[in-house]
């Protein structure tokens, strides 16, 4: 009985020193990262935006929306579309109807673009989203 009493201080201060390293464990606070850019977020969207913009042309794949590629220049959708052929393409019109199959050429019609999907054309105005792989799936 006289060992086990005189381990009792050993063993409350090593309970006690762990209780103690878990507690200020849970007390510290985490300091916030620090911002990595001064840019409002629109103007960062913006920038981002216009990158994806340029750089969908070259991708293997990628989605884009409507109101992305009506903000293209003339010269920039062209090219864009251009860029899809060859590559299978899932769309959905205004209607909400999904167009499938692969891009077979480009026409531009009093400025307005048209995919050839599966030897359909198929205007880029009455679509609200394509996305592109580069061969049929």
């Amino acid at each position: 009985m006289i060992p086990l009493v005189a381990a009792l201080p050993v063993a409350q201060s090593v309970l006690g020193g762990v209780v103690g390293n878990v507690a200020s464990m849970f007390s510290s606070q985490p300091t916030a990262p620090a911002p990595t850019s001064s840019l409002p977020f629109s103007s960062a969207l913006s920038s981002a935006s216009s990158a994806a913009a340029a750089a969908t042309v070259s991708t293997s794949c990628g989605v884009m929306r409507s109101a992305q590629w009506s903000q293209m220049s003339d010269t920039e959708l062209q090219s864009w579309a251009k860029g899809l052929s060859g590559r299978h393409v899932d769309a959905t019109d205004a209607a909400g109807h999904a167009i499938t199959g692969l891009v077979n050429g480009v026409t531009t019609t009093n400025g307005d673009v048209s995919l050839h999907i599966n030897g359909h054309p198929v205007s880029l105005s009455s679509l609200k989203q394509i996305s592109w792989s580069a061969t049929a799936a």
